[in-house]
This record gives structure tokens, C-alpha cells and sequence, in this order.
């Protein structure tokens, strides 16, 4: 293999991931009939010549080494793990960005392998031993649809049934990436350690952050009736479930979500294992797999963001 140069990477993943609705509800997003589609699906990821990336799973060997992927390299992948147009977001909840639960109507429903985009990415170098994750956008055109019944919104604003509510699809998004950490325990000695990194979009006029909830109570404010305690529901979309159906969305009262950072300038994600000529014709090897999905439980996760167009822009940089 020809030798790699020294340089620093620069990795950018844009994704565009338009959302199209499959149910015909109007209620909030995690309505269990509810699930969107990726379509369709634009991406590139391009690498300095001081590193090389790849994409997939198995031996790296056999893996096919480039300095930029493209949108035909992405979809191939996920084209062969997913099937020919049967890659599916559903309405789904993470604990700690790498185990996934579906909602349904008790508890918060058993673990799943479907619903939510995720990347295995591959970096090698002769000459790089560390990764960062230095850059992330998600955006979205915001929108507005007619409230179907009176609710109050996150930013405690009461709606009236028949009315404009403002939303943005990237409120409810989430990203996280996972990998290998060299941490220091005990002192001296340097373990390889799952790590990972997720995050969501900042405070704004249409977001309020959900951040990490540890068996967090979502039902809302009672309201005293006759002595007997009547939950609606927090503000924002979780009152809108309510308000709409009458019934809380099911494991309300004990949802836990993954800690979330709202900016990422250079957090490390992985530190490359050394010696991996033979694993990977590279001085240095690692992987990192990325996960995009839409976290039900979240205060903006309205059933109006579907079919709505989402970009997601991810940034590495090594050292």
C-alpha cells in the first residue's frame, strides 16, 4: 500500500434524510402507527490524504479503502444491510445512544435493531493515532401545522385547537457516536473503553433541550380531581398526546435518555489501535459507528415534522 502522509483529516458526513410520514395520525410523533422513510438519501464523506475511511463491517482487509465516500458508497451500504428501500426511522428511545427501545403502550418497549440510522465508520493511517468529532449541524426547515386540539407547547404557551404551532424536524433529532477511548484506570494503565458521544440541538425559539432523564416522571402536572390525581402530560408534545388521546403514552412515569451535549468543538472519540499492519496495511486502525434517530419521548417529537427535509453534518479531525 502506498504510504499515507502526514497530514491532518478533515471528515465531513452531510447527510440529507427527508422524512416521509407512513401513518395517517395527526398525534405526536412516538403514535406507535407511526414510522417515516429515508428519501431520499444524500451523502459524502471526505477524507485528507493523511487518512483513509471506510465503511461496513468484517475484515477491514476487505474493506474498500477511499479517501472521499460518496453518496453511492453510502447507499450500497445501507442498501445491503437494510434492503433495497426498506430502511425505516421509527419512534424510538435510547438510553445511552447505543441501545435502542421501540414506545409502545406499557413500559418503554423491548430492545430493537430497527428504526434509527447507524454507520460503522472505518479510519486508518500511518501516521494519525487519534480521532476527534469537531463539528455537528442539524438543521431543518421549519414549518408550521394546525394544532388539532388545545395544548400548551415546552415553552408553556398554550395553543387553542385550530391554530398555527411553529416546529422545526431537527428539534427531535438526536446523533450520537460511539468508540474507543484509551482511559486511565488505574493510574498508569491505559484501557480501551466504549465510549460515547451524543448530541442535540441547543435551546431556541422553537427547542427546548430533553437532555439525559434518569427514570424521569413525563406525565405532567396533575390536576386535582375530587382528590384523585389526573396526569396530562409535560409541556410540548407529550400534553399534545395527551389532549389528542385522552391516555399518556405508555412508561411515562420511568423514561431514562441519554446525556446530551448541546456544541461539539473536539470531543475525542477514538483512540487507534497501534501495529495494525497486518489488520489493516495501516500503522493505525479504529472504528466509530454513528447513529441518527429521532428520540420519541422528546417535547418537539410532533407527528407534523414528518415529511419534513433534515441535514445532518458531521466533522472529525485528527491528531
Amino acid at each position: 500500500m502506498k504510504k499515507i502522509t502526514r497530514k491532518l483529516v478533515l471528515s465531513v458526513l452531510s447527510v440529507v434524510l427527508t422524512v416521509i410520514a407512513l401513518g395517517t395520525t395527526t398525534f405526536a410523533w412516538f403514535t406507535i402507527t407511526n414510522t417515516a422513510t429515508v428519501q431520499p438519501f444524500q451523502a459524502e464523506v471526505i477524507a485528507d490524504s493523511g487518512i483513509q475511511i471506510a465503511i461496513g463491517t468484517g475484515d477491514p482487509l476487505a474493506l474498500e479503502w477511499k479517501s472521499t465516500l460518496t453518496t453511492l458508497d453510502i447507499i450500497n451500504y445501507m442498501t445491503a444491510t437494510y434492503g433495497a428501500d426498506a430502511f425505516r426511522f421509527n419512534h424510538v428511545t435510547s438510553p445511552d445512544g447505543r441501545n435502542f427501545y421501540t414506545l409502545g403502550t406499557i413500559g418503554v418497549g423491548d430492545g430493537t435493531t430497527a428504526g434509527y440510522l447507524q454507520l460503522p465508520l472505518h479510519f486508518r493511517s500511518d501516521s494519525t493515532s487519534q480521532i476527534n468529532w469537531s463539528y455537528v449541524s442539524l438543521t431543518g426547515t421549519e414549518t408550521s401545522f394546525t394544532t388539532r386540539v388545545a395544548f400548551t407547547d415546552s415553552k408553556g404557551v398554550s395553543h387553542a385547537a385550530n391554530s398555527a404551532l411553529a416546529v422545526n424536524p431537527a428539534d427531535a433529532m438526536r446523533v450520537s457516536i460511539t468508540g474507543n477511548q484509551n482511559i486511565e484506570e488505574p493510574v498508569g494503565t491505559f484501557t480501551p473503553t466504549n465510549t460515547t458521544v451524543a448530541y442535540e440541538n441547543a435551546l431556541s425559539t422553537t427547542n427546548t433541550v430533553l437532555g439525559g432523564l434518569a427514570a424521569a416522571d413525563l406525565r405532567g402536572l396533575t390536576e386535582d380531581v375530587q382528590g384523585v390525581p389526573t396526569y396530562v402530560g409535560v409541556n410540548g408534545a407529550q400534553n399534545y398526546f395527551y389532549k389528542s388521546n385522552a391516555i399518556l403514552p405508555g412508561g411515562s412515569d420511568a423514561v431514562t435518555t441519554v446525556a446530551t451535549l448541546t456544541s461539539i468543538t473536539s470531543s475525542l472519540i477514538l483512540d487507534m489501535t497501534a501495529d495494525q499492519s497486518l489488520i489493516a496495511d495501516a500503522e493505525y486502525y479504529g472504528q466509530v459507528t454513528v447513529r441518527v434517530w429521532f428520540e420519541g419521548w422528546d417535547a418537539e417529537g410532533y407527528n407534523a415534522l414528518l415529511g419534513k427535509t433534515i441535514l445532518a453534518s458531521f466533522r472529525f479531525t485528527g491528531a
